[in-house]
């Protein structure tokens, strides 16, 4: 419930403050007022009013639809925008550093607890920790066992849930451990609300993150086995079908380490490699974005397909770090929360500085009954995440519901855990009624450095989908919130070690053989979707002027281009479809395949594929140019302006790539598929509107429209006014876009470009073919009218016939991810 309110700004925060959801902790005010740390959030909120407030969501709504930011995927496959609420949330400077101290001694913590489990197991020997908590855990990870003791950190990288209890102090909800996710997210969520509150943001003296992310920088390459100078770090996705891929890619992109899938990836020779071609480059580290239990189909699930077969051995001898190690999951267990603190008296001679919700183990007879008695009032939650056993309410659960948990417990008493319900703080969320109150969960993200652990300044908030709604996770429609942390608060000076780590001169990455054929898929449907544009914007052009004109020259080389592009684009035309009609479905119906729309969609679909080769700018261009597809026109006549507007999109998608990507093999990669798509789109063209046929009285008028529709209308006039070129198009039109390779629209300039693509990319021979196919063309263009289409033909093979090649020379996909290498080690037995 939102409680009504006017548009002025004194009433929103009075009526927030009225609000009875509004917690007996909120983290903007209190009776008496605006807390003093988050002062100047109050006074923005009271200038800006309502309206404002509602105006900075719909930016913020928008501007994440232009980055591409999303979580997860609906059942039809199409992903769910990140939903980010635009009030930040101010943290005092004292209580973040005292959050600090704990959430670090508790990173060393698990670090030795992780050590031990996975070595000595003093812990469990001595009963500290109960032996069947830990061993009857799916984290457990038996091949893990006994992990390198040279590593200076098992525990590389951490995340900690958080949530405030009645009294105002931070709890410790539970730990993240197995492959920790959403720093990527908590950058994405500061960039959205950096715009949409510029002001604010801007007079703040804030600490900033990208200091965190170089710290995981340096934390990474430090945990490289000894003996490699400049380590190179993969980070191992499941792809773009994972929930949280935005995520990994971005996070990639702020780490400059390449995104990898296991058919990247091989172990050859004891190690893992990184495919490039027919040449492996050495992996060192390995950031874990795949599940531990699909890591490793040799060793856990031999079904998995995003796992490294043989990845796990290589670990065990020393070749390779895998980050975190596939045991870390063990520590995602309640059951260790209620016995941390012992462990922390046991390991590190002192007690926690964050406590976490009193817990009870249901693996031992008294606290079993304990939590029995009490489930109409506890959390119970299962110490394994998995949807099949999601977290309960007692309280919410009716008497029916109730006894059928007890008696799931009953039956697995190992397997299940009570806790007392954490109250949890609120925060004001902007909603078209006002502000609300929403449970606010923080997660707080760590990466081991020397001799400790460095943390994000604030890290990811989040608050709940609805007003009393007390389950805060980002698969139950939470909000994002940024988290502010004063710059005095955590500025710290650089450390030395990461200095001279990010000073290393990195290596350049090779392309794997999924990258190389993504980027020039990606190339060739940007090439495509910006041809077959232009192509149907002329055609129509023509189909207006003459379609109400049967019989004449015009209404004939208009059937012959609306002809050509259904055969250039393979888009049936409908039996008494009109040519306007046809040519607006070509271009606006994305189930058309071939047409603009359906090129545009596929182009913004794999350039996720790689996200951490892509400009950061592309995003809002794919953004504007799926709203511009989307808005069909009213009327046939709006089709003109529309097109512009896609053409302008292409375009500026095209200039963003051409200026911001290196000029190394991916690079080639993604330039070669538009060079060969405009040479095969092109020829194509040609040959369909039959330029050359004998006493054609459309040749003339068809030769124009291929030139405008090969952007080379105003070359030829030139040429003809100076008396340097033939005086009529249809003369003009095959030399000016066969062999001329001053025009950056011929073939010929298409493969002396991809004769260079391929020779950045290492092929001398497939360069060779591009261009000794470059040699012949002056036989094309100076080929008589009746031998022309033949000649053309030829062309169209040999570049479908290269294209070819080059698929097989560099995207092959490994036939078999299930290969054993000759010499194992026996693993050690778990006791």
């Amino acid at each position: 419930m939102s409680v009504p309110l006017s548009e002025t700004s004194s009433a929103l925060l009075d009526a927030y403050r009225r609000h009875p959801a509004r917690a007996g902790v909120d983290e903007l005010i209190t009776d008496a007022g605006p807390r003093p740390h988050a002062e100047a959030l109050a006074a923005t909120i009271e200038a800006m009013g309502l309206g404002g407030l509602l105006a900075a969501r719909a930016e913020a709504s928008g501007l994440v639809e232009d980055e591409g930011i999303t979580y997860g995927a609906a059942h039809s496959g199409v992903r769910e925008p990140w939903l980010v609420d635009p009030l930040p949330l101010p943290l005092d400077a004292g209580e973040w550093a005292a959050l600090e101290r704990g959430l670090v001694q508790r990173a060393v913590l698990l670090d030795a607890v992780l050590t031990d489990l996975y070595s000595t197991r003093t812990l469990l020997r001595s009963g500290v920790l109960p032996p069947a908590a830990v061993l009857s855990h799916p984290g457990f990870i038996r091949p893990a066992d006994h992990l390198d003791p040279a590593q200076r950190r098992q525990l590389v990288l951490t995340a900690t849930d958080l949530g405030r209890n009645a009294d105002g102090a931070w709890r410790v909800i539970s730990d993240r451990t197995q492959a920790p996710a959403g720093a990527g997210y908590a950058m994405a969520t500061r960039r959205i609300v950096s715009r949409v509150l510029a002001g604010l943001h801007r007079t703040s003296d804030l600490a900033r993150l990208r200091g965190f992310f170089h710290a995981m920088t340096g934390a990474l390459l430090d945990a490289a086995p000894g003996g490699s100078e400049t380590p190179r770090v993969v980070l191992l996705s499941p792809g773009s079908g994972s929930e949280i891929a935005y995520d990994h890619g971005l996070l990639a992109t702020m780490l400059g380490f390449p995104l990898a899938e296991a058919d990247d990836l091989v172990v050859s020779r004891g190690r893992v490699w990184l495919r490039a071609g027919d040449d492996l480059e050495p992996v060192d580290v390995v950031l874990r974005r795949v599940d531990a239990l699909l890591s490793d189909p040799l060793e856990f699930r031999g079904n998995s397909e995003v796992g490294l077969p043989g990845m796990i051995e290589t670990a065990r001898q020393r070749a390779v770090t895998v980050v975190n190690p596939v045991g870390a999951g063990v520590l995602d267990n309640p059951a260790l929360i209620a016995h941390l603190q012992p462990v922390a008296r046991a390991l590190l001679g002192e007690d926690l500085l964050l406590d976490s919700p009193r817990t009870w183990w249901c693996g031992t007879p008294a606290e079993l009954s304990h939590v029995l008695s009490g489930l109409d009032h506890l959390v119970v939650k299962p110490v394994a995440r998995s949807g099949a056993a999601a977290v309960r309410y007692g309280w919410r659960l009716t008497a029916a519901e109730r006894e059928e948990l007890a008696a799931r417990i009953r039956e697995e008493p190992w397997a299940w855990c009570g806790q007392e319900p954490v109250q949890l703080s609120t925060a004001p969320v902007v909603t078209p009624s006002g502000l609300e109150p929403r449970r606010f969960v923080l997660r707080a993200f760590g990466a081991a450095s020397a001799d400790s652990y460095h943390f994000l300044p604030g890290g990811l908030g989040r608050v709940a989908s609805a007003v009393g709604e007390r389950t805060v996770s980002s698969a139950a429609g939470t909000l994002a919130k940024d988290v502010w942390v004063p710059a005095a608060a955590t500025e710290k000076a650089e450390p030395e070690r990461v200095r001279r780590r990010l000073a290393v001169a990195p290596r350049e990455s090779a392309v794997p053989p999924r990258v190389a054929r993504t980027l020039m898929t990606i190339g060739a449907l940007a090439e495509r979707a910006e041809g077959t544009a232009r192509l149907v914007k002329v055609a129509d052009d023509l189909a207006e002027d003459f379609g109400s004109r049967p019989g004449t020259t015009g209404a004939a080389a208009s059937a012959r281009l609306v002809d050509t592009v259904s055969r250039i684009t393979s888009v049936e035309r409908w039996y008494a479809e009109s040519a306007l009609g046809y040519l607006t479905r070509v271009a606006l119906d994305p189930a058309s395949s071939g047409g603009v729309h359906h090129s545009a969609r596929r182009l913004a679909a794999e350039a996720q594929e790689v996200r951490d080769l892509m400009s950061v700018d592309i995003w809002s261009v794919f953004s504007r140019l799926e709203r511009t597809l989307a808005a069909r026109p009213a009327d046939d006549e709006a089709l003109q302006p529309l097109l512009a507007d896609v053409l302008e999109s292409l375009l500026a998608y095209s200039g963003i790539m051409a200026q911001s990507m290196v000029r190394d093999s991916s690079w080639a990669f993604l330039d070669a598929g538009s060079r060969l798509e405009r040479a095969r789109h092109t020829v194509s063209l040609l040959r369909h509107t039959l330029l050359d046929r004998p006493g054609d009285p459309g040749a003339e008028l068809v030769a124009d429209a291929v030139l405008r529709a090969c952007e080379s209308i105003i070359t030829h006039r030139r040429r003809a006014a100076a008396g340097t070129g033939p005086a009529t198009a249809a003369e003009s039109v095959r030399p000016l876009l066969v062999h001329d390779a001053a025009n950056p629209r011929s073939v010929a300039h298409q493969l002396a470009a991809l004769a260079s693509d391929l020779r950045l990319a290492g092929d001398e021979p497939l360069a060779g073919q591009a261009e000794a196919l470059l040699a012949g063309l002056d036989a094309v263009a100076d080929a008589a009218p009746a031998d022309a289409d033949a000649r053309l033909g030829q062309l169209a093979a040999a570049l479908t016939s290269l294209g070819q090649r080059i698929a097989a020379r560099h995207f092959v996909r490994q036939a078999s991810r299930r290969t054993a290498e000759a010499t194992w080690s026996t693993p050690r037995q778990v006791g």
